[in-house]
This record gives C-alpha cells, sequence and structure tokens, in this order.
C-alpha cells in the first residue's frame, strides 16, 4: 500500500516530542540532532537529516525512516524498535525484569508488580538487551513486547 510521504513536524511539535522523550525516560535531545522528525496521521518517524528531503516529498511510499512514535489516545507510545536502538541512553523509567518476570510476561503479557515509578511508558530490559516497551500503571506491568522477542527469551 503506498502512501503520501510523511511530513515535518515544526519546530513546537519537535520541541514537545524531545521534552517527552527527556521527561520520561531521560534521553538529551541532543541524541536526536542528525534527525528529522516526520509525521503521519498517528506515527512518528526519525529520518537522517538531509538536504534532499523537500525533494522526497513526492515519492508515494510504504515507510521512511525508523517508526519511533505513536499518538495512543493522547499519549506518545515509543515503539519497540526505537526502544531497541535508543534504549541504552534511556537514564529513566528502565525496568530491568528478572527471570521471573520476563516468564510470567510471556504467559500473561502482564505482571501485578508495585513500582516506585510514576504511570506511563516504560523501557523494558533484561540483564543484557532493550525488550522493548512496556507500560506501568500503579500495581500493573504490561509488556509491548513482539512474539519474536518473547520467543527468544
Amino acid at each position: 500500500m503506498q502512501r503520501k510521504f510523511p511530513k515535518k513536524v515544526n519546530e513546537e511539535e519537535k520541541k514537545e516530542i524531545f521534552d517527552y522523550l527527556e521527561d520520561r525516560f531521560g534521553f538529551s535531545p541532543s541524541l536526536f540532532k542528525d534527525y528529522e522528525v516526520l509525521k503521519g496521521v498517528s506515527n512518528f518517524w526519525l529520518f537522517p537529516k538531509t538536504p534532499y528531503l523537500e525533494s522526497l516529498t513526492s515519492l508515494e511510499v510504504q515507510t521512511v525512516g525508523l517508526l519511533f512514535l505513536r499518538k495512543v489516545s493522547s499519549y506518545l507510545k515509543p515503539t519497540s524498535a526505537f526502544l531497541q536502538r535508543f534504549g541504552n541512553f534511556a537514564t529513566k523509567n528502565v525496568i530491568i525484569l528478572n527471570f521471573q518476570l520476563i516468564e510470567e510476561l510471556k504467559k500473561h503479557k502482564k505482571v501485578e508488580i508495585n513500582l516506585d515509578l510514576e504511570p506511563g511508558y516504560v523501557v523494558l530490559k533484561d540483564e543484557k538487551w532493550i525488550l522493548g516497551c512496556g507500560l506501568y500503571l500503579p500495581g500493573k506491568l504490561f509488556a509491548y513486547l513482539e512474539e519474536k522477542v518473547l520467543k527468544n527469551l
């Protein structure tokens, strides 16, 4: 399915996005200095900065860049692909999962757990790897991990 090339976000929206990533996950905005942020209907992509961006916008595409955020209701949800590539730079809201939690998440996609965190999206990792995105609500942790990731744990 071909679609129009996503639009570049304006500076105000870009600042809101990077402020959210910094506030929620501790990502320094300078980490993304070499990228443009492009927007579709409810998706955001990181795209390498290039002087040719304007000439590319006439293309019909399936996808561009790295899909890194989705708008879910009024919230921005980071994609697991984004977190797997940039999650090692996160300094906040990172949950290191032990074997028991991983096994429970594999079976039920959620666990009952109380953490000293504000509710919202979190980075899930095991002892070595960033696994992807989760959602922490008071007393519950939901995993939004891809099946191929879960199989390999």
